[in-house]
């Protein structure tokens, strides 16, 4: 998992406005690809220690967050930042679990994953509909939903409530058996949110379907 350079200027400006807390940790054996890696990344972030949290490579904790993290860790990071690693985890339900119980009381969460594309790389494509639910289901407000392509680099935000697509571009599409890095066509998502209380750990259903039942 990464932070690229257009990753660490988002991450600036959530922080610039949200800079409460010193304690972050990072969902994956993260590598930033900036001067001084993930040293960079602390300072410019203003974050006394990162930590990281994965099966692979050496990240600060070698675990599968399949599984439910060790209750030494609840509540101790004011941000946790999901650098691409909740799509590739079968679990997702339990990763997300281990998300909030690390999480302090008033803590945010920053996820960067897979709006589409990204064919064998991971596990799953995530709906912005996914994060709005799930998030204001569990005591957070989200204040920020932003996508990006290969094609253009940059984060581009949204309304957290604009979750349907209004219109893309469709070419032929050739599979490989091998991981190609840089289809224009692939897609991510950014959603970034703040715990506003303590609720009980819900599974959501669809807002789309609630509305479209009238319910």
């Amino acid at each position: 998992m990464a932070i690229e350079p257009e990753d660490l200027e988002l991450l600036k400006q959530i922080r610039y406005k949200f800079p409460d807390g010193d304690k972050c940790a990072i969902l994956g054996d993260c590598h930033a690809y900036v001067a001084n890696g993930l040293n960079e990344v602390a300072q410019q972030l203003k974050f006394q220690n990162i930590d990281t949290f994965d099966i692979n490579g050496n990240p600060s904790y070698k675990i599968d967050l399949n599984y439910p993290i060790d209750r030494d860790l609840y509540g101790r990071y004011n941000v946790v930042i999901d650098s691409g690693t909740l799509y590739c985890c079968f679990d997702i339900c339990t990763v997300w679990q281990n998300i909030l119980n690390i999480l302090v009381d008033d803590g945010c969460v920053i996820h960067t994953g897979n709006l589409s594309g990204f064919f064998g790389r991971g596990f799953y494509s995530l709906s912005p509909a996914l994060f709005r639910d799930f998030y204001n289901a569990n005591g957070f407000t989200i204040h920020l939903m932003a996508s990006k392509t290969r094609q253009e680099r940059n984060w581009q935000s949204f309304d957290p409530n604009h979750t349907y697509l209004l219109n893309t571009n469709l070419n032929f599409q050739e599979h490989s058996g091998d991981y190609v890095p840089k289809i224009p066509n692939d897609a991510m998502i950014c959603c970034f949110a703040k715990r506003t209380h303590r609720a009980e750990f819900t599974k959501p259903i669809p807002q789309h379907f609630i509305d479209t039942n009238g319910g």
